[in-house]
Parts: structure tokens; sequence; C-alpha cells
């Protein structure tokens, strides 16, 4: 039996149902990226829990071996009991409402470490940051540049070393990854220095995104496709409405995070990248994402609906590929 040629084979948009529409196939590409980059999301945070969980005596061994002979280690916190915290506590119902209403960009990895008892001025913290630079070089660490923010702007007869500053180095070892701070405000402020301890992504997370994404892309393509084909022969602006409501509830937080997250990582030295849901914007639009994702549903639903119009049939043709 030979192969269909191409006339015979049915194209994209008939398959969805709309052999007429051009529209049709663009919004469903825009539901199936959109899908997998969530459900990518979604696992790629299951997968972080496969982390070795962090623990006060590795912090202490990490903070003894960057700062030997100081009082910092006096100043661990408690030991962590959840990979992730918001406002330094683990997520629960009490909380959910901080996560959802607005503050969801406090919701971040576990870290443990702690600063110097005592103040620390500015031209002291580069020397400390310059010994500590040179043990993480010396211990095998990657270490990125320092990055430099001023706090007063710092013109003409500015002495760089003893300006009012912050400064960050971040540095990575195997699955640590160490975060290097100090705020210098002079005299005219409080002055710190600290380090702490978190974990770089786990192996796990890179082979759950692929998999999650590629099951929810081809999910969405094929509810996209099964929802235009039961609509296809009959009014569906209610339908529509509800999908273009999804699909700006869903959208509208990546393309305001994505390119905020770019210009972030451009701008500081990474060892391990922000986790995916981040450039997403979760969750910190998380009610957005819960909301489009309650239109999606409707617009299914909807869908689902029993019609008295037959739905919609591709025509049959002879073997000249014309429409009978």
């Amino acid at each position: 039996m030979s192969e269909p040629s191409a006339k015979e084979r049915p194209t994209l948009r008939a398959r969805l149902g709309r052999p007429e529409s051009r529209s049709a196939v663009v919004f469903a590409l825009l539901a199936a990226l959109a899908a997998g980059l969530y459900a990518a999301s979604i696992a790629t945070w299951a997968a972080w829990w496969t982390m070795r969980p962090l623990t006060s005596a590795e912090a202490v061994e990490v903070l003894t071996e960057l700062m030997p002979g100081t009082d910092i280690t006096t100043h661990l916190g408690p030991e962590p009991d959840t990979e992730f915290v918001i406002y330094g506590e683990p997520l629960s119902w009490r909380n959910l409402d901080t996560l959802l209403l607005g503050d969801g960009g406090e919701y971040s990895l576990t870290g443990i470490g702690g600063t110097l008892g005592r103040d620390v001025g500015p031209a002291e913290q580069k020397q400390v940051l310059d010994g500590v630079v040179e043990r993480l070089r010396a211990g095998g660490w990657s270490v990125g540049y320092p990055k430099v923010t001023y706090l007063d702007p710092c013109g003409t007869g500015c002495d760089p070393d003893t300006a009012a500053r912050e400064t960050v180095v971040y540095a990575g070892r195997g699955d640590q990854v160490v975060n290097v701070s100090g705020f210098a405000a002079g005299s005219s402020g409080s002055n710190n220095f600290g380090i702490s301890l978190t974990r770089a992504t786990p192996p796990a997370v890179y082979p759950a995104a692929a998999v999650a994404g590629l099951v929810g892309a081809l999910s969405a393509w094929w509810l996209f496709a099964w929802a235009s084909r039961r609509t296809a022969s009959r009014p569906a602006g209610g339908v529509k409405t509800l999908f273009a409501f999804a699909m700006f509830l869903w959208w509208a937080p990546v393309v305001l995070a994505a390119p905020l997250g770019l210009r972030h990582h451009l701008s500081e030295w990474h060892y391990s990248w922000h986790p995916l849901w981040e450039w997403l914007g979760l969750p910190t639009t998380g009610l957005l994402f819960l909301l489009g994702t309650g239109f999606a549903l409707l617009a299914l639903a909807a869908a689902a609906l029993p019609s008295r119009q037959r739905p919609y049939e591709r025509p049959a043709e002879d073997p000249a590929g014309v429409p009978v």
C-alpha cells in the first residue's frame, strides 16, 4: 500500500478542526509551550527536594575553612528542617497567603551561615573579603567576580576602598554554594560581614524538567486539539474568551520575569542558576497562574458540553486530491 501524498495528508489546521484558521496553530503552540514550561518548573521544584540536606556541622566546617580564628561560627542559625523557606519559615497553610498575595519573592532555598560578631568598617571589609576569596581559590572553589554596589555616589576624590558600599561574591564547589557579603555603611550606619551556605542545582532537576516539559506540552497540544474540534461547528465565543484569559494570565508573568532574570544573571556571576520557576515569575505571580489554570479548566469543561451539531469532519478527497 503506497504512502499518502502530501495533498492527502491532513494539515495541522485540519487536525485542529479548523482548516481555514491559521491562528489556531499559533494558539495551540502557545498553549503547549506554556503548559510545558509550567510542568517543567513544577517537576524541577519536586526534584530540588533530592538535594543533600544542609547541616550546621557542614556550615561550621565551611566557615572555619574560609574565616579561621574568627567568631563567625558563633552566629549560626538553627538546623534547617526544610529545603525551602519563606521569611525564614517553612511554607504552611498559615503563611500560604503571604506566598500568593505579593510576597512570593521571599520564597527561597534554605541557607545556613553566620555573620561576624562585631562591626566591620569599609576599609577592614576589603581586607577580610580579599582573605576569604584567597582561601576559596586555594580550596578549589569556583569564584565569581565581586559585585560592588556603592550606597552613595562615589565621585571625584572618593576612595573606593573606604566608600560606603555593598559587596557580594558567589562561589561554588560540588553541591555547595557560598554567598560572601559585606555591607559597609561607614559612620552613617551599620557595618556587617557574613557568609551563607546553600546548595547547587541537584542533578535530578535536569531530566525531571525535560520529561515533565515534554509531557506537559504534548498533553496541552492534545487537549487544545480536542477542544478545538469539539467547538469547530458551533459558536465558541465563550470557550475562546476563557482560553484567552488563561493564556494572558499564564504568559504575562513570563514576559515580565524572564527578561529580568536574564538581566540579573548577566550582571552577576552565578555558580548555579536560579530555579526555572523564578524565570516564569513563580511564586510571586502564583495567584495569576492558579487563575489562569482555572480559566483553562473552564474552557475545557465548556468544550466538553454536548452539542446538537455534528463536529467537524475533514472532507473526503478523490485520488486527484480534489474534495468530493
